[in-house]
């Protein structure tokens, strides 16, 4: 390169720069985002909400300023291009909680409460995103996926990690009866909950009923204990037995045994057609080999007997 060529390319070289650098500037403001069509929603909300000062890029870049350059490519090869939408149709994504512990670093400190809500962030919210429970914080109701804290995922840890589950360690001000009114529980418990009692997840019954007051109704513990899939045929068999007021017999039993449970009257006649032979699975899943032996050995050459069918598992 000549000395003359490169006094004309170093200034505008210099030029190019300053003017991706006013650009980059220009195009980073909250009303550049606020001229999108879609995005309209979003900025009405973020100009009314507290964090109406904050920049869209304080939240948005994931890794802080190292995000910077590719967001810009993002920029104007995607966004810019389609700015005239009036829709947002890509999938949303969650935001780092790093970028929302830059302002908010004492929320691992001690317990929170807001809202009637009380919570310690550092054992309860250490692995997720602070918009998984605070997603219209910024936004309002224009966020996509509207996520809040959910009182059955809450539930659900302190069961399995034994915290206390009382409504007061996590609720202030309101009264149980208060709390019953509103989502999650406000169908369980509403007039009619016997019949509707059942939607929810029972497990999250135990946050305040004891097991005995299942059993009143449901003659069985609930939920069922970990070895009971190995003997609630047992159960089944009760003459009181309560299974099919929640369980559908066609659905539920007999999709997993692939095959009419309980058993038909007539059916140890005609089960020698209706298993697969001596090792069908379906059978074995229930009876032990002994089970047919023992039977059918005693009574080789003999008309089948209708007296009884040896106990599954039986000796």
């Amino acid at each position: 390169m000549t000395k003359a060529s490169r006094r004309i390319a170093v200034p505008l070289l210099a030029l190019i720069a300053m003017a991706l650098i006013v650009v980059s500037v220009v195009t980073s403001s909250t009303a550049v985002c606020g001229a999108c069509h879609s995005m309209k929603p979003y900025i009405r909300a973020l100009d009314a909400s507290p964090h109406a000062a904050v920049s869209c890029y304080s939240c948005h870049l994931q890794a802080g300023a190292w995000d910077y350059p590719a967001f810009k490519l993002a920029e104007f090869g995607r966004m810019y291009p389609r700015a005239g939408e009036t829709t947002l149709t890509r999938p949303t994504s969650l935001l780092s909680a790093a970028a929302c512990l830059r302002c908010h670093a004492d929320v691992g400190k001690g317990t929170a409460e807001n809202n009637g809500l009380r919570i310690r962030h550092e054992t309860c919210a250490v692995d997720g995103t602070c918009d998984g429970c605070h997603a219209a914080a910024a936004h309002g109701d224009a966020v996509r996926w509207k996520r809040s804290p959910s009182m059955e995922a809450c539930v659900a840890c302190h069961l399995d990690v034994q915290a206390p589950a009382a409504c007061d360690s996590c609720h202030t001000l309101r009264t149980t009866a208060d709390r019953l009114k509103k989502a999650p529980w406000a169908t369980t418990h509403a007039t009619g909950w016997s019949d509707a009692h059942g939607l929810d997840e029972i497990r999250y019954c135990r946050t305040c009923h004891q097991t005995e007051f299942c059993v009143r109704c449901h003659k069985i513990a609930l939920p069922h204990g970990d070895d009971f899939p190995g003997r609630h045929g047992v159960d089944a068999r009760k003459a009181d037995s309560t299974c099919l007021t929640c369980h559908d017999r066609a659905a539920f039993c007999d999709a997993c045994h692939q095959i009419e449970m309980p058993h038909p009257a007539g059916f140890l006649a005609e089960h020698g057609t209706a298993a697969r032979g001596p090792a069908d699975a379906r059978c074995l899943a229930c009876h032990r080999q002994a089970d047919c032996s023992r039977c059918h050995d005693e009574h080789a050459g003999a008309s089948a007997s209708t007296s009884g069918a040896p106990e599954p598992g039986g000796e």
